[in-house]
């Protein structure tokens, strides 16, 4: 018997295996690193309890939670045409934003997590992370292209 050789064979998926869970990782540390550093560095974001580093796990778990769900990032962030990196940025923006918001709204309600003052500080809020979450995902190693 014959071993497949071609597009349905086993072996052209392998990298792409390998590739996957370090991408998933990249996301979850870029997600982290943006909400601290929107935390840290914009006056309209801040913690209602002043205990950084608990009461930033309900921003990053409901931004997790969100963008695991409503997926707007390119399968690989170094060869995605700019056209490309601009649309699923901007709609990553907005994306984003609403969720600083969201948080926000929990975080009210619960006396515990992340404030923001206003619209303006949640969108500077989404750039910050959207820019991390880009910046993690371009560095390392990027998945192959899928073979046409």
């Amino acid at each position: 018997m014959a071993t497949p050789v071609g597009p349905t064979s086993c072996h052209t998926r392998r990298p792409n295996l390998v590739i996957a869970p370090m991408y998933k990782r990249r996301r979850i540390l870029g997600t982290f690193l943006g909400a601290a550093l929107a935390v840290a560095l914009l006056p309209g974001v801040s913690l209602v309890l002043h205990s950084p580093p608990m009461e930033l796990l309900l921003p990053v778990a409901v931004f997790l939670i969100v963008n695991q769900l409503i997926h707007t990032y390119p399968s690989s962030v170094r060869n995605a045409p700019p056209i490309a990196l601009l649309v699923f940025g901007a709609i990553g923006v907005v994306q984003d934003t609403l969720i600083w918001l969201l948080v926000s709204w929990l975080g009210s309600d619960m006396d515990y997590g992340v404030h923001v003052d206003g619209f303006l500080a949640a969108l500077l809020g989404g750039v910050i992370v959207r820019t991390a979450v880009f910046v993690c995902l371009a560095l390392g190693p990027q998945t192959a292209p899928d073979p046409a």
